[in-house]
């Protein structure tokens, strides 16, 4: 009869936990999906212009998704990325050529809604955009609110328009 000490037993143990929990990682990472999924593709994301080509408002809309799936932290923990948002970038009827809103990052509202506001001295513009599908088309509806300041005396007003890629 053999007797076998107790090191030599923990160490059989010790190995059989190592080959044990090499497994289970070896597994996890095997199974895990790839970061790129978190992400998916967005409808709403595209150069939209609008249907009225006589329109005296915006004439076109570029939508844009920022995906944050990656969040990177540095040894002192500050920490970059982990968030989602889509921008919105207008172009209003000008001449010889449209103005270009700039580019903002929107706020997501109820309802689907993203907005975006545009600040200028004589007012505020309030730019909300979602994406609706009739008849297997879909199209972005933007629907903008112009808040002028006291000063510039204008009266406030709203359009409501509808877009296509």
């Amino acid at each position: 009869m053999t007797t076998t000490s107790t090191p030599h037993r923990l160490t059989r143990l010790l190995v059989a936990l190592v080959i044990a929990l090499a497994g289970a990682v070896g597994s996890s990472v095997v199974s895990a999906s790839p970061a790129s999924a978190l992400c998916v593709s967005q409808p709403m994301v595209g150069n939209w212009h609008s249907t009225d080509p006589n329109t005296r408002s915006l004439t076109r809309v570029n939508v844009g998704f920022v995906c944050g799936d990656v969040r990177l932290c540095d040894t002192n923990g500050n920490c970059t990325g982990g968030e989602s948002y889509f921008t919105v970038r207008p172009f209003g009827k000008c001449s010889p050529t449209d103005c270009d809103w700039g580019t903002k990052r929107a706020t997501t509202m109820s309802d689907g809604w993203q907005r975006a506001t545009y600040t200028y001295s004589w007012s505020t513009k309030y730019v909300w955009v979602k994406t609706y599908v009739f008849s297997g088309v879909t199209y972005l509806r933007v629907y903008t609110f112009t808040d002028f300041t006291a000063a510039d005396g204008r009266t406030d007003y709203t359009t409501d328009q509808w877009m296509l890629k």
